[in-house]
């Protein structure tokens, strides 16, 4: 609240703060779908797997973009955060004038909240796991889903995408770049493709078995 009062006093900060909100949000939209693909490599098989996280290990693409990636969330969570109704009262009133309202647009902006607290856990948590485990491999990374994290990544996989791509409608409606009626079905076919690719891709990892030796 008092963020929020600091930022109506401040209108170019205000200003600056959401081309940053837009920055880091398009960066980390694209390296989500980036990353959703890589993984999804493992369909083709334990070698294409290997060979691709090899590949960036050798160009240090993992070690530049893991930290910038570690950065971006850090960044476009505690920017993105300043306008959520953390008080019940706000709650309150936000869930008031959103059913009152019936706008596609306001739920929308509760979803992203939502959505965002929970990929914000789980990322933290993934990319624990990750670095814990480096290098990146098959076997690895069949071992942390066979092992008891599937249902981690199937919610993470879910919340990822939806906030995402809702993150993406707002963006581009705001900045009236897009029709939001056509738009939004475009979304919504984008976002069931790339959540039933990364089931796809956890379904293989879970019941593959993958030797120690092909890590």
């Amino acid at each position: 609240m008092i963020l929020q009062k600091l930022l109506a006093k401040s209108p170019r900060l205000e200003a600056r703060l959401e081309l940053l909100e837009l920055a880091t949000g398009l960066l980390l939209f694209g390296f989500l779908q980036f990353h959703m693909f890589a993984v999804s490599s493992i369909i083709l098989g334990v070698d294409a797997f290997n060979r691709d996280s090899a590949r960036m290990d050798e160009y240090y693409l993992s070690y530049i973009g893991i930290p910038l990636i570690i950065l971006a969330i850090l960044v476009h969570g505690l920017v993105a955060m300043r306008k959520a109704p953390w008080q019940i009262q706000e709650m309150r009133v936000f869930v008031q004038h959103s059913r009152r309202l019936a706008h596609l647009d306001t739920w929308a902006w509760g979803v992203q909240i939502l959505t965002g607290l929970i990929v914000l856990v789980l990322a933290v948590i993934h990319i624990a796991q990750v670095l814990h485990t480096w290098p990146i491999a098959a076997a690895t990374s069949a071992a942390r889903i066979q092992g008891g994290c599937f249902s981690h990544f199937v919610i993470l996989i879910l919340a990822a995408e939806i906030h995402a791509m809702v993150g993406l409608y707002r963006i581009l409606v705001k900045w009236s770049w897009i029709h939001r009626r056509k738009f939004t079905s475009y979304l919504v076919y984008a976002t069931i493709g790339m959540v039933g690719l990364g089931f796809l891709t956890l379904l293989v990892f879970y019941f593959r078995s993958i030797p120690k030796g092909l890590s």
